[in-house]
């Protein structure tokens, strides 16, 4: 896909890794639509940011834990930046806990956010393509959740079946439409850990011996817009962290 003109919703993209994907498709002259919940001060200044770049960018402030929000969203970006050719499915809800002191209002949220909210966005997503219109949808997985463990109960839940999910749209949206996801290691420090040495966690954890970086994951949100003949993929980039 040439990404010149084209334009693309990112959801979370205020902050950390969406921030990165925004200025990355900006680059490249790829209109962005930045959808956001709290982080109003940052997306205002990576909408700045995007349009220094020459592109038409705007802020769409929904909560995502309502997902039904979603419909709205979509016809806010068509009404105001036309046809969306390019959804990143970035935002996500990171909460601690294991199975047992996980409520059912917190395993709702997760859902919501993480799960059901990128599977409304895929519907209204094509829905508003034209028929036979080329469209391309990444998902922002992670790579940790391919290892069984009993931390971040929901999150792991519910971003494993988002992984399951692109296989499955994948499968049932093509030709036309490619869906593929990225799932990161670590990249950046997690909010309130930012006091641990990633350094010393990389050395002993990660065959690379290194972090990685937002503008990383953006590298590949932008390899993967580019193919032709590639969609169901899950990419993992973690350093090797998933090979020891």
């Amino acid at each position: 896909m040439e990404l010149r003109g084209k334009t693309a919703l990112i959801t979370g993209g205020g902050i950390r890794l969406g921030r990165a994907i925004v200025v990355a498709l900006a680059q490249q002259g790829c209109n962005v639509a930045i959808h956001f919940n709290r982080s109003k001060d940052s997306v205002l200044q990576v909408r700045q940011g995007a349009r220094n770049f020459g592109v038409e960018a705007e802020a769409f402030q929904f909560d995502l834990s309502d997902f039904s929000v979603v419909d709205q969203l979509v016809a806010d970006v068509n009404g105001q930046m036309g046809t969306i050719d390019i959804l990143i499915n970035n935002a996500g809800n990171y909460r601690r806990g294991n199975g047992l002191n996980t409520s059912i209002e917190a395993l709702q949220i997760s859902f919501n956010v993480n799960l059901f909210a990128p599977w409304w966005l895929t519907k209204a997503f094509v829905k508003q393509l034209p028929p036979d219109y080329i469209g391309k949808i990444v998902n922002i997985c992670d790579a940790n959740i391919f290892r069984t463990a009993t931390d971040h109960f929901a999150y792991r839940l519910t971003k494993k079946a988002l992984c399951e999910m692109t296989r499955m749209f994948a499968l049932e949206l093509a030709p036309n439409i490619t869906v593929n996801a990225i799932a990161p290691g670590i990249m950046l420090p997690l909010a309130g850990y930012e006091h641990i040495d990633m350094d010393k966690v990389a050395a002993k954890k990660i065959p690379l011996e290194r972090i990685g970086s937002a503008e990383i994951i953006a590298e590949n949100v932008l390899h993967i817009l580019r193919q032709d003949f590639m969609t169901g993929s899950i990419i993992r980039v973690d350093g090797g962290e998933h090979i020891v």
